[in-house]
């Protein structure tokens, strides 16, 4: 996907942030790093292999936060080579306000 079009589907802007984001579903686990953020989604690289569709679990390691933001279900919305972008489908209000609260920090 281009940057441009990527760009034009998002629904909040994005910032630069590099912390560690755990991700599971069924199928896969691991970690990855997180290169930007919104509340209502990331960009994260990884040394494993993600899918389109897949929908995963994750947990957000903020820095200087804790307990991790959780996410209850995220959607990988595209791929390239290690770097994926994901769509935060279902994270809880309490979960999305750490959120937004952290990123309006950062801003």
């Amino acid at each position: 996907m281009s940057a441009e079009k990527e760009h034009k589907i998002r629904k909040a802007r994005r910032v630069e942030l590099r912390c560690v984001l755990g991700f599971a579903s069924g199928e896969i686990e691991g970690d990855a790093t997180i290169t930007n953020i919104s509340t209502s989604g990331c960009r994260a690289e990884s040394d494993v292999n993600m899918a389109e569709g897949l929908d995963v679990q994750l947990s957000i390691h903020l820095p200087d936060q804790s307990p991790p933001v959780k996410v209850e279900r995220a959607s990988v919305r595209w791929v390239s080579g290690r770097a994926f972008g994901l769509n935060f489908i279902l994270i809880f209000p309490s979960e999305r306000a750490r959120l937004r609260t952290f990123i309006e920090k950062l801003r």
